[in-house]
């Protein structure tokens, strides 16, 4: 079982890059035109129930998505190679540095989900599985991770994303995920180059002091920066995102 992927450039330096909770990567493709295709080779992953994987079922965990990207990485014939998880994913990310470190040069995670999970009340993790069927809550959620800042044309496409490039099944199961796994005890044992990419009109639990907590007291080789954006920076501040992540894989490249 390979998951489903899509191949962007010819450089040496190979990334992957990682969907988020609300859809496949699709969300990234505002970021596409801006990549170094001639330094890079870019594989976009959708983990299982996600776009090009969407018929994949499974546990829906970061343990499963980390074996899913270092069989996808044996198929591609990539023994090294740079990581870019974006919200949820970012506990994939992790767990990758955790397991794998050896094949890793470089960590890059945006508006992360940190290996300690996001802890909520039972009201909130309420109106999270809320979100997956109404699309009321799923509009209000699109507000309210950029800021309450961006149109209605703004919440229109997430909700759009939402639906269609997802399973239910697969929302409820990375719910689980992110919000009730912990493995925090585990990190912070390599030196792997983290860049974390914060943003300043996220919502709560994402923000600057909260990837202070985690991510860099984690990681003595971690790295912030704090975007003027909302959650989705490859959505809303594309070739700053483009220019920032890549900056940063050249770095540890090789």
């Amino acid at each position: 079982m390979i998951l489903g992927h899509k191949l962007l450039g010819k450089g040496p330096e190979c990334a992957f890059l990682y969907n988020d909770w609300l859809a496949d990567c699709s969300s990234w493709e505002p970021t596409l035109p801006y990549l170094d295709l001639e330094r890079f080779t870019y594989c976009l992953i959708d983990l299982r129930g996600y776009g090009r994987s969407i018929e994949l079922k499974g546990e829906y965990s970061e343990k499963e998505a980390a074996a899913d990207t270092v069989a996808l990485a044996d198929h591609l014939g990539w023994k090294k190679f740079h990581l870019v998880g974006f919200s949820m994913t970012g506990m994939v990310v992790e767990r990758l540095a955790v397991d794998v470190p050896g094949r890793i040069k470089s960590v890059v995670a945006i508006g992360p989900v940190s290996a300690a999970g996001i802890k909520m009340s039972d009201a909130e993790r309420r109106f999270f599985v809320d979100v997956i069927t109404d699309d009321v809550k799923c509009r209000e959620l699109a507000d309210r991770i950029t800021g309450h800042r961006l149109s209605r044309r703004w919440q229109d496409v997430k909700l759009r994303l939402a639906r269609e490039t997802r399973t239910a099944e697969a929302a409820r199961g990375y719910l689980d995920m992110w919000t009730l796994h912990d493995f925090s005890a585990e990190c912070g044992k390599g030196d792997l180059p983290f860049l974390i990419v914060g943003c300043r009109w996220d919502q709560p639990k994402f923000l600057e002091d909260d990837l202070r907590r985690t991510f860099l007291k984690w990681h003595k080789r971690a790295e912030l920066v704090v975007m003027e954006c909302g959650h989705c920076p490859m959505q809303e501040m594309p070739i700053y995102l483009a220019t920032l992540m890549e900056a940063f894989m050249l770095r540890h490249a090789g």
